[in-house]
């Protein structure tokens, strides 16, 4: 096999990868907060000693959308949605995670959790434990929670210096070695989540133009080895 075909082959070995990332991204279309991700790509220069130069494709990082997806009105009381930056705070037992699904609810304990059952941290640190017979539940635009009986607690909002560092784990929520900065002015809306800010048409139209350049790669590996394939024969009866 030729460089040609290596570099042809190389090239869809990537595009696998991202129509699989594709696939994703169409499949949380609907998922709360979901961040479309899209893969980044370099050419790596293969220089032997003794042969031509070589651009190779390569997939280097998965890069992930930070745009705001679409607010979703749910009139929902513990429903909360951060308008601009920033992601709130869970307890887990692993430690601090970080997402930007709203959608939280009480515990047994009336303690406020996400939707994975992980306690949301207060703003200075600890759990927020909502009264449940004080009146209605209300969410102020900074965070405060607070009941007919006065304010219960302010939920803790963050942002990263790279939000490009954090690493998605698991149910939304993301893990980081960098140390969480807290919003003095959050904007929280209550009675609504954040939705996918994956746009379904766009991804559809990202897949049929990578499934026509793998299909282009092909024809040109094919290609290829009929013409090394004649040029062998042609060796052959002039032997």
């Amino acid at each position: 096999m030729q460089n040609t075909s290596y570099v042809a082959l190389s090239r869809q070995m990537t595009m696998a990868r991202e129509l699989e990332l594709v696939a994703n991204n169409i499949a949380n279309a609907e998922t709360t907060a979901y961040r479309g991700e899209r893969m980044m790509f370099t050419d790596f220069l293969h220089d032997p000693s003794d042969a031509p130069k070589t651009h190779f494709a390569r997939d280097v990082a998965v890069v992930r959308n930070l745009a705001q997806g679409r607010p979703i009105e749910t009139g929902a009381p513990l429903d909360v949605m951060i308008e601009g930056d920033g992601y709130f705070q869970v307890e887990t037992p692993f430690g601090p995670r970080y997402t930007r699904n709203g959608k939280f609810s009480t515990d047994v304990d009336g303690r406020l959790v996400s939707v994975t059952g992980d306690p949301v941290t207060a703003a200075g640190g600890g759990t927020i434990t909502v009264p449940l017979n004080d009146g209605p539940i209300r969410v102020g635009t900074d965070g405060t929670v607070a009941t007919d009986a006065g304010p219960v607690a302010q939920i803790r909002v963050v942002n990263f210096e790279s939000e490009y560092l954090l690493r998605k784990t698991q149910s939304g929520l993301y893990a980081t070695d960098s140390q969480p900065q807290d919003i003095d002015e959050p904007k929280v809306v209550q009675g609504m989540i954040e939705g996918s800010n994956v746009q379904p048409v766009v991804e559809m139209t990202r897949m049929m133009t990578l499934l026509r350049a793998f299909e282009a790669a092909q024809n040109v590996i094919d290609t290829e080895h009929d013409n090394q394939r004649r040029a062998v024969e042609r060796i052959l009866r002039q032997a």
